[in-house]
């Protein structure tokens, strides 16, 4: 089978983004599995390989954008590439025809792509709009298209299906969708060997690890905050915070950005605790999993995160919020503890329970890595995602007919 995969960005480091995680893994395990890939990105590296195809706007189209960037308009410049994903995509099929394509739901783009080249289309929903734009920005024009793009997009589609149960329901009750198959299909989750695992006699006690961007989203601030109480108690503990710093959009819309943040309270134990890495690659996030004493996730939402399910199967003790995908993944007092969506407080209870409780640490962490190790397996999520793609393809074939 030639199975097409969009990604936001390729190669795998390229982006700090968990849908190039999920590409990278998927078509790791589809080549296992004998199936060709091709992948289709607007942002490759130098070297992308034969099968790897860059998505570029036309001279037209750029003109079209610099022009109107001088007259301010509001819609951001990335909706200018639908045409350019649905010409990348048949330039493929022309040269060896897709079997089938598979590709998120950002802004409306698979819409376009399973219109046009009458190929048969997956969806997988890795985070509608609706679900994860702040308030403010889901009010702009840009953000009402965004959420109109996705809904007109998904309402068109015969296959949906999502990593988390509940981003799919969510979004088949908001929108009143009703696909011929809508399926729950886990992401597959792969470590290299060389990655180390968590070993309580080997980590740094008092280091706490946490992996994201610096947004609302992601819950920053509400680490910021749990650290800080956690402080109180225990000065002698350090944070590290690893990812872009992407900021927290005000009500008056400025950005806040961490270093700011943290100069606010005005504490020197809080910004000398505190250690900003930026964005790291892959290997480098790993030792430090290994090395931190708990590694935190407290998002405010998530549709299936790598962050929680990388640390996860490394044998990492974690804390993380319970809440959408999360809530699904970590089970509490069982692979891990989960506090109260939005509660700094209750957040830092937990973590310090792990911090002082290496039995405790130990037991939830390797429930953990046995977790993610069976349902998470790529070999057997991998299987599952063909089995759909075929059902797509069949369905394609009966409405083509």
């Amino acid at each position: 089978m030639h199975i097409a995969l969009f990604s936001p960005a390729w190669p795998i480091g390229r982006a700090p983004n968990g849908i190039v995680t999920y590409v990278d893994a998927l078509r790791t395990q589809l080549h296992a599995q004998g199936h060709r890939v091709s992948i289709v990105s607007p942002d490759v590296g130098d070297m992308p390989g034969a099968a790897v195809h860059q998505v570029a706007l036309g001279l037209a189209d750029r003109l079209i954008g610099a022009v109107r960037a001088r007259t301010g308009d509001a819609i951001p410049p990335v909706y200018r590439y639908g045409k350019a994903i649905v010409a990348t995509f048949e330039r493929v099929h022309a040269r060896s025809p897709i079997d089938v394509i598979e590709m998120e739901e950002s802004f409306g783009f698979v819409g376009q792509v399973a219109r046009r080249t009458n190929i048969a289309t997956v969806v997988k929903l890795h985070g509608p709009a609706f679900l994860t734009m702040n308030e403010r920005d889901l009010r702009t024009a840009w953000g009402q298209k965004r959420v109109q793009a996705e809904r007109e997009a998904l309402a068109s589609l015969p296959v949906i299906t999502s990593p988390s149960r509940c981003t799919l329901d969510d979004t088949l009750s908001a929108f009143q969708l009703n696909p011929a198959i809508a399926a729950h299909v886990v992401n597959p989750v792969a470590l290299p060997t060389a990655a180390p695992l968590w070993r309580a006699e080997a980590c740094t006690p008092g280091l706490i690890l946490f992996v994201g961007r610096f947004d609302l989203t992601k819950g920053g601030d509400l680490m910021v905050l749990s650290f800080r109480r956690l402080l109180v108690e225990h000065p002698e503990l350090r944070l590290l915070f690893v990812g872009p710093d992407s900021g927290l959009r005000q009500a008056d819309g400025s950005t806040v950005h961490l270093p700011e943040y943290l100069a606010s309270f005005d504490d020197p134990l809080l910004l000398r605790q505190i250690s900003m890495r930026g964005v790291l690659e892959p290997p480098q996030i790993q030792e430090l999993r290994a090395q931190a004493a708990v590694t935190v996730i407290p998002s405010r939402r998530e549709s299936q995160g790598y962050t929680a399910l990388e640390a996860m199967l490394q044998g990492c003790p974690v804390v993380s919020t319970d809440t959408s995908g999360l809530g699904e993944i970590v089970e509490h007092e069982v692979t891990g503890l989960k506090a109260r969506p939005d509660d700094a407080d209750d957040l830092a209870r937990a973590i310090s329970r792990l911090l002082f409780n290496r039995e405790l640490a130990t037991r939830l962490g390797a429930a953990a890595r046995a977790y993610v190790a069976d349902h998470h397996s790529p070999a057997v999520v991998v299987k599952e995602t063909i089995d759909v793609y075929r059902r797509a393809i069949g369905l394609h074939q009966q409405r083509g007919q």
